[in-house]
């Protein structure tokens, strides 16, 4: 049983409202895991409710989908039939996450070959304009992971109360407040775009990196836009982010919490950057699973991303690792290997200098005594995050 069932709906409205901003008469796409079913059955009330004209829902699974793996390869062409079939019908595309963490010793390659496949569906929906957003809904085997210390019976409650409480269900209107939240971030961005930074340089105990922007790119977070409507891609977020050049990234980073990619946990990643490529990779645990990740294509030993987050941010302020990038991304400065993020404008990455690659991975650089500086036009340069925080004093000139 769901613990707060008029939180459960309020979270089911902020991700169809705000989401994907669902439209009267549009079809919805349901991705999820099986273990989601209770807090399904409402999402797809609340999505009729507002007006969907049908909704699928996808049911999967990650240990079958493993099993199916090991013994019969990676393929998945009839569920990308059915996604390409609702993305031609500008379907709002609800992904549901239940983090897993698996021990099991499935295949480095075969595990990249799956978030591969998943890539691919995926990439359907973004690319056709009906909103699309992702979003975790506990288990007993995330809350376990989270919290460990406290009774066996009291911990899914906890980390219902936590995601609750992240997707900012107890405020009197969690749509108005995620509004609210699109409008500051849509401030904060537009004035890092008017400054002109050319060069960043991310410094802590643990990291010290510079990177420049890609060509024309701009901070992007927040939301996305298309035509008819403004959505939300992940939720909850904290984050802004912008694409570097491929070739500028100069030194090295230290992760501060752990990655789980598909399940298996990369912890203690260190990387030197030189011209841009990953020159020395290690990883206290799962190494192997990394250096699969960055074998994948050339483009995946460069950088896709770099974001700012305050250490400020409810998701950083809870004090709790989450133990998915989702969340964790969202409490920290973090960079990505592989394709670029946001959008970039087609047919001219090399001449902008924009990194394409197959994998997509957020990892987690930030932490309470790292700055970050940016170098403008004219050689000076500014702090714009201290000791994690955002130091709004640079943007009050």
């Amino acid at each position: 049983m769901l613990p707060h069932l008029d939180y459960a709906k309020k979270m089911a409205r902020v991700l169809l409202e705000v989401g994907i901003e669902i439209k009267e008469g549009q079809p919805v796409f349901i991705e999820t895991p099986v273990e989601a079913y209770e807090f399904i059955s409402i999402l797809v009330h609340e999505a009729y409710e507002c007006g969907a004209s049908d909704v699928f829902v996808l049911w999967l699974s990650d240990k079958t989908e493993r099993e199916n793996a090991r013994h019969n390869g990676v393929s998945d062409d009839w569920m990308l039939e059915i996604c390409r079939r609702y993305a031609e019908r500008k379907a709002g595309y609800i992904r549901i996450m239940c983090p897993s963490f698996s021990e099991d010793e499935l295949d480095p390659e075969l595990v990249n070959g799956i978030m591969k496949q998943k890539t691919a569906r995926r990439k359907l929906f973004r690319q056709a304009g009906g909103g699309f957003t992702l979003t975790c809904i506990p288990t007993d085997e995330w809350a376990d992971k989270v919290f460990p210390e406290l009774e066996q019976e009291d911990r899914m409650e906890a980390l219902w109360d936590l995601v609750y409480n992240l997707m900012k269900c107890p405020d009197p209107d969690p749509v108005a407040s995620w509004r609210e939240y699109i409008r500051n971030t849509e401030k904060r961005k537009k004035a890092l775009d008017s400054r002109g930074y050319v060069k960043y340089r991310y410094r802590s105990g643990r990291t010290d990196l510079t990177l420049s922007p890609a060509d024309e790119a701009i901070w992007f977070g927040g939301c996305n836009r298309y035509i008819d409507r403004v959505f939300i891609p992940n939720l909850p977020t904290e984050e802004i982010f912008t694409v570097p050049q491929k070739f500028s990234a100069e030194g090295h980073v230290e992760s501060t919490m752990p990655l789980n990619y598909d399940g298996r946990m990369i912890e203690g990643i260190k990387i030197d950057f030189h011209e841009g490529k990953a020159v020395s990779v290690h990883a206290d645990k799962g190494e192997d699973i990394l250096r699969e990740i960055i074998a994948s294509d050339e483009g995946a030993s460069y950088l896709g991303e770099f974001a700012l987050v305050d250490q400020a941010s409810r998701i950083a302020s809870s004090g709790k690792i989450l133990y998915t990038t989702l969340y964790d991304e969202n409490a920290s400065c973090h960079i990505a290997l592989g394709t670029a993020a946001g959008q970039m404008p087609e047919g001219r990455d090399e001449e902008l200098g924009v990194n394409r690659s197959c994998v997509h991975v957020d990892f987690m650089i930030g932490s309470d005594d790292m700055t970050v500086e940016a170098e403008k036009a004219d050689g000076t340069w500014e702090r714009i995050l201290v000791n994690g925080r955002w130091n709004d004093k640079v943007f009050e000139n």
